[in-house]
C-alpha cells in the first residue's frame, strides 16, 4: 500500500516538474537580448554630479546621476528608440550651465557615449553600433 502511494506521489511530481519546464520555454517569456537594448554611457570628467535626462518631443525623461569623475550606463527606454532620434541633456548640479546633444538617431543595439568635460563646451558624444 505504501508503496502504490508513493509511485503516485512521484508520477505526479514529475508531470507537475516536466509542464513546469514547458511553460518556462515559452518564447513571449524571454528578456530581450542583449543587441535588442540601447544604451547611454555617461563619463562624467568634471568634478560636479550631474543629472542625465533623454529629449524627445519636447519632454524630459531623467535617467539617473552620474557622479563625479564616474562612468554610468543607462538602458534607454523603448519608446526612445525610433529613427527620429533623442538629445541627451547633461545637467551639472549646483551650476547654472548645462550640455545637450544634437538630435541622435538611435536604433536597437546601439550605445550612445557622452563625455562630459569640466569645461562643458569641451563635452562631446559618439553613437557605437554592435
Amino acid at each position: 500500500m505504501r508503496a502504490r502511494r508513493f509511485r503516485w506521489v512521484l508520477v505526479i511530481a514529475i508531470v507537475v516538474s516536466t509542464i513546469g519546464c514547458v511553460r518556462s520555454g515559452r518564447s513571449g517569456d524571454r528578456s530581450p537580448a542583449f543587441e535588442d537594448i540601447a544604451t547611454a554611457r555617461i563619463t562624467n570628467n568634471g568634478w560636479l554630479d550631474v543629472n542625465v535626462y533623454t529629449l524627445r518631443f519636447g519632454s524630459r525623461q531623467r535617467l539617473g546621476t552620474v557622479a563625479g569623475q564616474n562612468t554610468e550606463v543607462f538602458r534607454l527606454p523603448r519608446n526612445l528608440i525610433d529613427a527620429r532620434g533623442l538629445s541627451i541633456l547633461i545637467d551639472p548640479i549646483g551650476s547654472p550651465q548645462s550640455y545637450q546633444t544634437d538630435l541622435i538617431p538611435v536604433g536597437p543595439g546601439q550605445q550612445i557615449e557622452v563625455v562630459v568635460q569640466q569645461r562643458l563646451a569641451m563635452s562631446h558624444y559618439s553613437v557605437l553600433s554592435p
